[in-house]
């Protein structure tokens, strides 16, 4: 299994796989090494821990053809898992459901917008257009169990005019996280000539108001720290 990170910190062992099945101009995951472990040196790093809250997450881990065992093993050590997806892989959200806590997904802009999804994905109009439908299959499964929607607010993609068509998607969630794009140099390149914190945090806190409609909890995650809006 190929990762970039593992940690074990602030009550969660976080495990940041490498490799995607985007090309998204502005993730920094693409020029992060990596280093092959196997399940069982996994296994044998999380059985050593105390802490039972494990989150998997990085670029995408449902590329991981041993991912499905290893949250197996998790689950029989008891710890809670989070698997976080960009949603190109449903069938494995369905095969893992049974053996984790919740779900993080990413949506990144409105599903109708699939000229604005090839350019914040890098994919073709054939993958972006397949990539809408596999989201929505996958948020479907993901609203069985804790989903986390999170959206990386780049403002020509997300704002206050596309928000109502994304906000349909967000129903049935536990909650919405918008990050403010560039607030976290480690998360993000430049991109769209954005290359400080935007937008501006009284936009942000706007569009979570927006997105109270429909989920009950707004994380908002910036400059500014963070913040939680609730109905």
């Amino acid at each position: 299994m190929r990762l970039i990170d593992l940690s074990d910190e602030k009550g969660q062992i976080r495990v940041e796989f490498g490799g995607c099945n985007m090309k998204c101009p502005y993730c920094v995951h693409i020029h992060q090494p990596v280093k092959d472990w196997t399940v069982d040196e996994l296994v044998e790093y999380a059985g050593k821990s105390t802490t039972e809250n494990v989150y998997l997450g990085g670029a995408e881990p449902t590329l991981q053809k041993e991912l499905l065992p290893f949250i197996e093993e998790l689950h029989s050590l008891g710890k809670h898992v989070i698997l976080k997806s960009n949603g190109m892989k449903p069938d494995v959200l369905r095969n893992a459901l049974c053996f984790v806590q919740g779900f993080v997904l990413e949506i990144k802009a409105s599903s109708d917008d699939i000229e604005g999804i090839m350019e914040l994905t890098g994919m073709s109009q054939e993958r972006s257009t397949k990539y809408v439908s596999l989201l929505n299959e996958s948020l479907t499964i993901a609203k069985n169990k804790w989903l986390r929607i999170w959206i990386r607010v780049i403002p020509e993609y997300v704002n206050a005019e596309t928000m109502p068509r994304i906000l349909p998607d967000l129903e049935g969630a536990s909650e919405l996280m918008l990050y403010q794009f560039m607030s976290n140099p480690d998360f993000d390149l430049p991109f769209k000539g954005h290359n400080e914190p935007t937008p501006s945090w009284r936009e942000i806190k706007e569009l979570g108001e927006m997105a109270l409609e429909k989920v009950a909890q707004v994380r908002l995650v910036g400059e500014r720290g963070k913040m939680v809006l609730k109905r």
